[in-house]
């Protein structure tokens, strides 16, 4: 089950990064100045909320510097993983948790053929399913928009920054890890088990319930299991 979190939350992150920051491989970053484009016209549902990350990404030279030579989205895609993971790494728990949030409010959000693949190997630049992650956040109350986006900003800060590592809390992950299982008893649980078995012969009905259960159930645990499940559905380890 920690290495199915792991990899689903990340790969949604990504997922709505590489859609958002540059559709069909198409410049985000100017070459020169290395300053990122907002790829949403004014006036668009998102170009304001999307302007707020754009100016405090171009405030930053370090960023600017950083990202200098990646000019496209597939070349931001391949950054996103390691910089999600670095910032949960050294963020405080409150903003992972709200991050987690932010996706457990966006998968419900998907169809479900797309909420299916989420769980499943598949290709990371899948048009169809960009397409629906990019309805998917428009319909997001805007609070979920503003985290998602904070969050990406602060751990590519982190990065740059190689802010300071907050030691894993060994304890409070397997409690939260407990907690997590506790909230899937009976046939909840066998039909959860019946999916991470196989995920690629479960239905889509099964893999697009089990994603949704896993990301929402995080949140709901008590602050410290939250905190806990978030850091480490973001951080990875073992």
């Amino acid at each position: 089950m920690k290495k199915l979190l792991i990899g689903v939350v990340l790969l949604i992150a990504a997922a709505v990064v590489y859609k958002e920051m540059g559709r069909g491989g198409a410049p985000v970053l100017r070459q020169i100045s290395g300053e990122m484009i907002n790829p949403y016209p004014p006036g668009s549902s998102l170009h304001a909320q999307q302007q707020e990350f754009v100016d405090r990404f171009n405030a930053d030279p370090a960023l600017r510097e950083r990202f200098a030579g990646t000019f496209s989205s597939k070349g931001l895609y391949a950054e996103v993983k390691f910089a999600l993971g670095r910032g949960a790494q050294s963020l405080d728990g409150p903003s992972l948790v709200k991050v987690t949030r932010a996706m457990a409010a966006m998968i419900p959000r998907l169809p479900q053929k797309s909420c299916a693949k989420l769980i499943r190997p598949r290709d990371d630049f899948d048009r169809e399913l960009g397409n629906d992650m990019q309805s998917a956040l428009e319909r997001l109350p805007p609070v979920h928009h503003r985290n998602l986006w904070d969050f990406y900003l602060r751990a590519l800060k982190a990065e740059v920054g190689n802010a300071p590592i907050i030691p894993v809390d060994t304890v409070k992950r397997d409690r939260a890890l407990q907690h997590l299982g506790e909230k899937f008893p009976g046939p909840f649980g066998q039909r959860i088990a019946g999916v991470l078995q196989n995920p690629v012969a479960a239905s889509d009905e099964d893999a697009c319930w089990a994603i949704n259960a896993f990301t929402h159930n995080s949140t709901q645990l008590d602050p410290e299991s939250a905190e806990a499940m978030s850091r480490l559905i973001w951080a990875g380890g073992e």
